[in-house]
């Protein structure tokens, strides 16, 4: 072993070559023509653009930037049919640094024609002649044109109008591309615009940024992304409003209005080779959380999504944040651009800053103003996002954030109307029995409920601190099933167990007795309420005779308010009224 290892060391010679043709066909096959848009807006976003025009023509489309002029290196990479970074410099500071986005026009055409600065540089997959077998290739040097702009960029692609079939590599086939396709493609980006770049809008960097589709039959559509300058809310939070702006005649989707919260994180380790100038502040970077608000600002459900900071595509799965929050910050995306690279531990780091950034701005800024739909974000966008939500809840509890009422209020809220004729009793009641609290929060939900039933609200300890019954049932389903972190500890449901529990055996390891039953249940409301939940229970099959809860312990252990108020047992008003 030692003497192989010594010849390797002193005489073996290495080369790189790679035969690349053939592998470059198949990254062409896998391309998505959907993901155009995105890549043409990127590349004008890397040049400090501030408007794109995109023209679906009838034989091409056309895409008109109005940032910066491409330079030097720029030429270079575009001479450079695939891949940058070793023998031609990758960009530095910007959102794509691969070279691959533009590649994506060879999914709709066989020719890309960019002009800036008044010169014109072409890449094509016939290299060798259109009377030949494809072959890519890209002009050796920019050449001057007199239809190029001097300021911006313009990117000319004719649709693809015959089948190409490579020879290298595997047989494969890139089709020509009807105009059904290219309709379709131009409606899938209106609907998709919205939510894709409202994230490319930032306070300082980018504070407006307009999109424009145009089809030669199918009309216009304007999007203008907008944002609020930002203010400080604590804990080095700042938030600010963005806005997307739909118009024309192409039947453009809605707009987008959404509340971010950010934050600034040092810049170190891998991070300050790779975060672009959109997300770098000197020595440190910031990331971002936002979600959908409705009205003057109240949020709202959606389905999240990561942004880099353009957003993924709508349908891709990969990309889903698990809830209604979007998390925007420098991701290093997966091979196709359709969601976050799964291997990279940088994004691991990013999405957990990101997770503990939206629990302290819920905690800190949007519960404290919205209560119970301060927690609309985090409402779980499928079954499988509950497991991204579940820790943010156990966290929002562990810090006893989540939106709460005093028995009171709560019970004021579920009954409405029928306390104000009993006001000054219930105050009474509450200020003499107040007890001990023990949770951060209790849900007052019966086990065959998935919501708070306003029965056990009423009977529930008046000392405990209620979870507020306005919170989306979703929510309230993962925060009960058993297996969110705190449970037991930091919260706890109080259901018809608990209650039966209370006056009947002594309480349980979790809930006390009542402390005073003869004057708690000579209320009406309380009394009627504890009938209520053991109607309830009989009915759903809570109480049967072999349990400890069962009719015969109730009914002696149960007193009800007799004309004159006064709490009686069960069994003398019931033999009274035989």
């Amino acid at each position: 072993m030692g003497t192989l290892g010594t010849r390797h060391e002193t005489g073996s010679q290495f080369v790189t070559e790679a035969d690349w043709i053939p592998s470059f066909w198949n990254f062409l096959l896998k391309l998505d023509p959907n993901d155009l848009i995105a890549e043409l807006v990127q590349n004008d976003l890397d040049q400090g653009a501030t408007r794109t025009v995109i023209s679906f023509e009838e034989d091409h489309l056309v895409c008109e930037g109005n940032g910066s002029p491409v330079e030097s290196d720029g030429w270079r990479r575009l001479r450079t049919i695939q891949g940058a970074g070793d023998r031609v410099p990758a960009k530095r500071g910007k959102i794509g640094v691969k070279n691959h986005g533009l590649k994506t026009a060879f999914a709709i055409g066989d020719e890309i024609r960019l002009l800036s600065a008044g010169q014109a540089i072409t890449q094509t997959l016939h290299a060798r002649g259109r009377g030949k077998d494809p072959y890519p290739g890209a002009s050796a040097e920019p050449e001057p044109d007199s239809e190029a702009p001097i300021g911006g960029c313009r990117i000319i692609i004719r649709y693809r109008d015959a089948d190409i079939e490579p020879r290298e590599g595997e047989a494969i086939v890139l089709g020509a591309v009807s105009k059904e396709e290219t309709d379709a493609l131009f409606r899938s980006a209106c609907a998709s615009t919205p939510e894709q770049f409202t994230g490319v809008v930032s306070p300082e960097i980018a504070p407006r940024y307009e999109i424009v589709l145009r089809h030669w039959r199918l009309g216009e559509a304007q999007f203008v992304f907008s944002c609020t300058r930002p203010r400080k809310v604590g804990g080095g939070i700042e938030v600010f409003r963005r806005r997307c702006a739909v118009s024309g005649t192409a039947s453009p989707p809605n707009g987008v209005h959404e509340e971010a919260a950010r934050r600034l994180l040092p810049l170190k380790g891998r991070l300050k080779q790779r975060v672009a100038d959109f997300f770098r502040r000197g020595n440190r970077f910031f990331i971002e959380v936002s979600w959908p608000v409705v009205g003057r600002g109240q949020p709202h459900f959606g389905t999240g999504r990561f942004r880099y900071p353009i957003g993924y595509p709508v349908d891709s799965h990969e990309a889903r944040t698990g809830h209604g929050a979007f998390f925007n910050a420098p991701i290093v995306s997966d091979t196709e651009r359709h969601g976050p690279a799964t291997n990279d531990a940088t994004n691991k780091e990013l999405t957990a800053a990101c997770e503990v950034l939206l629990v302290d701005a819920l905690r800190q800024y949007v519960i404290p103003r919205w209560g119970a739909h301060g927690l609309n974000p985090l409402v779980p966008g499928s079954d499988s996002g509950k497991e991204a939500v579940r820790p943010l809840l156990a966290r929002l509890a562990r810090k006893g954030a989540m939106p709460t009422l005093k028995w009171r209020d709560a019970v004021g809220l579920l009954i409405k109307g029928n306390m104000r004729k009993t006001r000054v009793r219930h105050a009474a009641i509450q200020k003499g029995a107040a007890g001990r609290r023990q949770y951060r929060f209790i849900v007052p939900m019966a086990t065959w409920a998935k919501q708070v039933h306003p029965s056990l609200s009423v009977i529930c300890p008046k000392g405990e601190i209620q979870l507020d019954p306005r919170i989306h049932p979703d929510i309230l389903g993962i925060l009960c099933d058993f297996r969110t972190d705190g449970f037991c500890k930091h919260f706890i449901t109080f259901d018809e167990e608990d209650a039966f529990a209370a006056i009947t055996s002594g309480g349980n390891q979790f809930f006390n007795a009542v402390q005073d039953p003869e004057r708690e249940l000579s209320d009406l409301l309380i009394a009627r309420s504890y009938l209520d939940v053991i109607e309830s229970g009989f009915r759903n099959g809570k109480c049967n005779e072999d349990s400890e809860d069962s009719e015969d312990a109730l009914r002696a252990a149960l007193l009800l308010p007799d004309a004159q108020l006064v709490a009686r047992p069960f069994n003398d008003l019931y033999m009274s009224a035989l």
